[in-house]
């Protein structure tokens, strides 16, 4: 796939994200943004719908958005909090150790490195580019299921798994491109292209995506 037309898709794609009722998007005026509520955000939707982790997150939330307070508060308080999410005991544990973690390491402040990052526990790769790029602007990109699938069915990459399509990503792509990838086609892969279902039919950008025409093509054949 041409590096153009990957990049007139996204462009299509941006011009529409306004339009799109994303659970992903709801995250941008749920509770006050800070890297603090941000990273604790991203440790909660590990293997949670995004539906979960933001109610789970507006109720811990207005308990304790800062390390000192989240540190002030016990371990079963944490874990009433945000159930049900996916493994809430062993996030609740995670949460209060980073919490802690800032404090004594970090005075309290989320390190805006992704070496710092990484040194917190319960963060890996994915979870530190996601706070790099939304808690401080950075130009990066975030490789979650929907990043993966997307540009695997469009054929601007072939990988069998996320981690393999970052290293793809930023072999192919700048810094300018990477910015706002990760948001734009998981709201696109939440509301469009579905993994079960997809919208094709409402899709902006069906007409250039190779996995459409090949159904299209399928379809055809069977008509005949």
């Amino acid at each position: 796939m041409e590096k153009s037309r990957f990049n007139r898709m996204v462009k299509r794609l941006a011009q529409k994200y306004g339009e799109w009722d994303a659970p992903a998007k709801r995250f941008e005026n749920a509770y006050r943004r800070s890297p603090f509520t941000i990273l604790v955000s991203v440790l909660l939707s590990f293997r949670t719908r995004d539906e979960v982790t933001l109610e789970a997150g507006k109720r811990l939330f207005a308990l304790a958005d800062t390390p000192e307070a989240m540190a002030n508060l016990s371990l079963e308080r944490i874990e009433e909090a945000i159930y049900p999410v996916g493994f809430y005991r062993k996030k609740a544990r995670t949460i209060l150790e980073a919490s802690n973690y800032l404090l004594e390491r970090f005075g309290g402040e989320v390190p805006r490195t992704e070496e710092g990052l990484l040194k917190i526990k319960g963060v890996g790769p994915k979870a530190a580019h996601i706070v790099l790029e939304t808690a401080f602007g950075e130009k990066t990109v975030a490789v979650d299921t929907h990043v993966h699938r997307i540009l695997n069915l469009w054929g601007f990459i072939e990988t069998s798994t996320p981690e393999e399509s970052f290293g793809e990503l930023k072999r192919k792509l700048t810094p300018r491109e990477q910015a706002g990838l990760n948001k734009l086609l998981v709201s696109f892969g939440q509301v469009i292209c579905r993994p079960v279902k997809p919208l094709c039919g409402e899709c902006p950008v069906a007409g250039e995506c190779p996995a459409f025409r090949q159904v299209h093509r399928n379809s055809s054949r069977r008509r005949v």
